[in-house]
């Protein structure tokens, strides 16, 4: 009998394989919304890559409070109804859920409509992202063509390139011009 179990926690292993671990608002444990935030129709034309430019985090616990960390700040200091991106990637290899890919992001200015946020936790300066998070990152854009938050043909653009900032680190920006959809225009 304890092959059975065996056998079906294998299949169960194979079959997860290839999924985006995302991590859930609830599960980080964010607060709710402050107020409204104006809507998007996905799928949308552009994926801008960021950084968070802070501190990063390698394990759930720290990836989850770094998570709530930006949200406070965001919302507190910055007055954002929400936290501002889409996806945060930590350098755990895990996606972590931000605000909804409906909802207007607050991380680019005029530039965020049309465009999916997404953030790696830390600063990529100088080091790139751990491979568990830059795969983490592909697999999601991969993802969200699937779940049509994105078209096909989308647009990669790092946060540079949207907004007056140094972002994604230039370590990250360097890596992000060699990935599929990359795109020298916004």
């Amino acid at each position: 009998m304890t092959w059975i179990a065996l056998l079906v926690v294998c299949l169960a292993a194979i079959a997860v394989q290839g999924e985006v671990p995302i991590v859930t608002r609830a599960e980080w444990n964010a607060r709710p919304p402050s107020g409204p935030m104006d809507s998007m129709e996905p799928p949308l034309p552009r994926a801008v890559i960021a950084h968070t430019a802070g501190g990063g985090c390698a394990d759930d616990v720290a990836c989850s409070q770094q998570m709530r960390n930006l949200q406070n700040f965001q919302m507190s200091r910055q007055k954002f109804s929400d936290i501002g991106y889409h996806y945060l990637i930590g350098g755990n290899g895990k996606v972590y859920e931000g605000r909804s890919p409906s909802q207007r992001g607050a991380f680019a200015g005029p530039n965020n409509d049309g465009s999916l946020g997404i953030a790696f936790i830390g600063n990529f300066e100088e080091q790139a992202p751990s491979q568990e998070a830059l795969n983490a990152a592909r697999e999601l854009l991969e993802h969200a063509v699937k779940q049509a938050q994105l078209v096909e043909n989308f647009k990669l653009l790092g946060h540079r390139q949207v907004s007056a900032t140094r972002s994604p680190g230039e370590a990250l920006y360097t890596l992000i011009q060699q990935w599929p959809n990359w795109s020298e225009q916004k």
